[in-house]
């Protein structure tokens, strides 16, 4: 097996381990709906595939507002999971 270097990302000033973060497809209300490990894709288009595989199906996202962000486990733990278990601001908003 070939030696891969570790691909490093730039979060907040501060340098990190793209396997150490997450790729998080977030809807136009800012709530996740999709996650997946760093190490995963190498850029925001490489994620949105692997959420997304059909082109049409990003065009359309893209034009709803979705977007794909990076985060490390802290960000994760603090936006994305809530998202995941319900208990996001988001649905708190949709549900009223």
């Amino acid at each position: 097996m070939a030696w891969m270097p570790d691909l490093m990302v730039s979060l907040g000033g501060r340098t990190r381990r793209l396997a150490d973060c997450f790729w998080v497809l977030c809807n136009a209300d800012g709530c996740a709906e999709a996650s997946q490990l760093g190490r995963c894709a190498v850029d925001e288009e490489q994620a949105h595939k692997r959420f997304t595989p059909r082109q049409r199906d990003r065009d359309r996202e893209i034009r709803h507002g979705y977007r794909v962000e990076i985060v490390d486990r802290e960000q994760w733990r603090r936006d994305a999971e809530p998202c995941f278990l319900g208990r996001c601001e988001h649905r708190k908003g949709g549900a009223a």
